[in-house]
């Protein structure tokens, strides 16, 4: 009985166009661990880098930011959440109307082919431990010695060339915030971990931008913030004001500075500090810590 040897004509994948990754219009970004520099090391040291910490406090933003300085350098941000597939990752076959069948490459062999077409690109994983534990498999071979992937669907290892640089970057909340999958010990011994913590009060001045807001607000809502991030590592609220939520804050209020029968406050402190809470008890938690800090009548309940 003779051997049966399976024959098959490979797809062919869409070719990945770099200028579709260049990175523009960033918001500004103001260093304050040193992070570019930290950055910059990873280009000769090809670790990937999780960023661990709380929501908001720039931990997409400063990788952006960093890409932004460097000329021609693809940036792809990808967000992981419970419902990525093999697809998303890896790739899918798409049908054309002609009949025809191509392949989309998946973020994976995406980030590897824009390496090796520029010589460095950076791939950004938001939120990684969303991902379900399945899905964190796939990434173990592109963070390893290995520095690719083989895909079935082409017959096609996508590896990285000699002299390129795939810098790979994480991102992901505390796992006490809840919500997400843990991480594989596999997956995560294959990262350099940075943890960080909410700024100081005289940081986050400096991030937040108050210019042409009243200092009492500026103070007021800086303290509500910490009281709520205190609040939340107890467990007795959901959430926690953020940095972007505090320079979000100064945004809309200056909006509003001036509009008649807008009390810029008022709106503020309703749309963007209340609206994040759903439960009633900690709306009421919540909005007795505004009336305290603010005085009664900023949300209109005063005498």
């Amino acid at each position: 009985m003779s051997d049966i040897i399976e024959s098959r004509s490979p797809l062919e994948h869409i070719e990945v166009n770099p200028e579709e990754f260049f990175i523009r219009d960033v918001p500004p970004y103001i260093e304050i661990r040193n992070e570019f520099a930290i950055y910059d090391g990873l280009v000769k040291s090809k670790k990937p880098l999780l960023i661990r910490g709380p929501k908001g406090i720039g931990k997409t933003l400063s990788v952006a930011s960093w890409v932004s300085q460097r000329p021609r350098m693809p940036f792809i941000q990808y967000d992981c959440s419970e419902g990525t597939k093999e697809s998303n990752l890896i790739g899918r076959s798409i049908i054309h109307r002609d009949g025809t069948t191509t392949f989309k490459l998946g973020i994976i062999p995406t980030a590897i082919e824009l390496a090796n077409k520029c010589n460095v690109a950076v791939l950004c994983l938001e939120e990684v431990s969303s991902l379900p534990p399945a899905m964190q498999k796939l990434l173990n071979p592109l963070l390893d010695w290995r520095c690719g992937l083989y895909v079935d669907a082409l017959d096609k290892n996508f590896h990285l060339n000699e002299n390129a640089r795939l810098i790979v970057f994480a991102t992901t909340n505390p796992s006490s915030n809840g919500g997400v999958f843990e991480l594989n010990q596999d997956l995560k011994s294959r990262f350099a971990i940075w943890n960080w913590d909410y700024p100081t009060s005289e940081q986050e001045i400096e991030l937040v931008n108050p210019a042409y807001i009243p200092p009492d607000f500026v103070n007021g809502l800086l303290r509500l913030a910490n009281e709520t991030r205190l609040a939340e590592k107890k467990g007795t609220l959901d959430y926690g004001i953020s940095t972007r939520d505090i320079a979000d804050a100064f945004d809309i209020y200056r909006s509003y500075k001036g509009v008649t029968l807008i009390n810029p406050a008022q709106f503020v402190l309703e749309s963007k500090i209340l609206g994040n809470y759903d439960d009633e008890d900690q709306i009421n938690t919540v909005k007795s810590r505004i009336e305290s800090i603010f005085g009664k009548s900023v949300l209109g309940s005063g005498e």
